[in-house]
């Protein structure tokens, strides 16, 4: 429980009512990274998509925490297949 407190402390955002945006964010990049590889993306953002819209209409938990951090795991892949697409084709 205090790591949480801790990720909550250092990852924050001022939308946040509920304080637990940090961990939220971090729980979610995993599947940012699975939607970041070209054949498995689109159908799982979709799949995702979909899934954040029913859970927030029937628990109104702040979706908008979880594509955040499905986000910064999507970019983070987009970084790295670029990186590595430009150093087999240089």
């Amino acid at each position: 429980m205090e790591t949480v407190n801790i990720i909550n402390k250092l990852i924050t955002h001022n939308r946040d009512t509920v304080g637990d945006f940090g961990v939220r964010v971090l729980l979610h990049i995993p599947i940012g990274l699975v939607m970041g590889i070209p054949i498995l993306g689109w159908s799982l953002l979709y799949l995702f998509k979909a899934y954040e819209e029913n859970e927030d209409l029937h628990t109104k938990d702040q979706a908008w925490k979880d594509y955040f951090g499905a986000i910064v795991g999507y970019v983070i892949t987009t970084i790295v297949l670029i990186i590595i697409w430009r150093l087999l084709w240089l």
